[in-house]
């Protein structure tokens, strides 16, 4: 992500609601990432693990990460939500994918 410039603000921040792996920065947006890892596809892709329920739980841990920090959500109007999606081999990364705003 920071290659891509994306500018990471903090991760693994939990509340009741579940978790956010990556709040993140870029082009005047907040960007919230869901990240997502599968060893092989014997199981499925881990896009496959991005459904609308998981997206609501990401949203509602969003909008409790921006209510305890009321000075992002002044200096930052939008806010969207990625998926890092990755799949290992051998342990070896064999891809990566990258999905922005899920949700617009």
């Amino acid at each position: 992500m920071i290659k891509k410039g994306y500018q990471i603000i903090k991760s693994n921040f939990q509340t009741r609601f579940g978790e956010l792996d990556i709040v993140a920065s870029k082009d005047n947006f907040l960007v919230f990432v869901e990240v997502k890892l599968k060893t092989g596809i014997d199981f499925g892709l881990p896009e496959e693990m991005i459904n609308p329920k998981k997206l609501q739980q990401v949203q509602r841990t969003a909008e409790a990460f921006l209510l305890q920090n009321n000075n992002l959500k002044t200096e930052f109007k939008q806010y969207r939500i990625d998926a890092i999606c990755i799949t290992l081999d051998n342990n070896e990364i064999n891809k990566i994918n990258h999905y922005e705003n899920l949700t617009g």
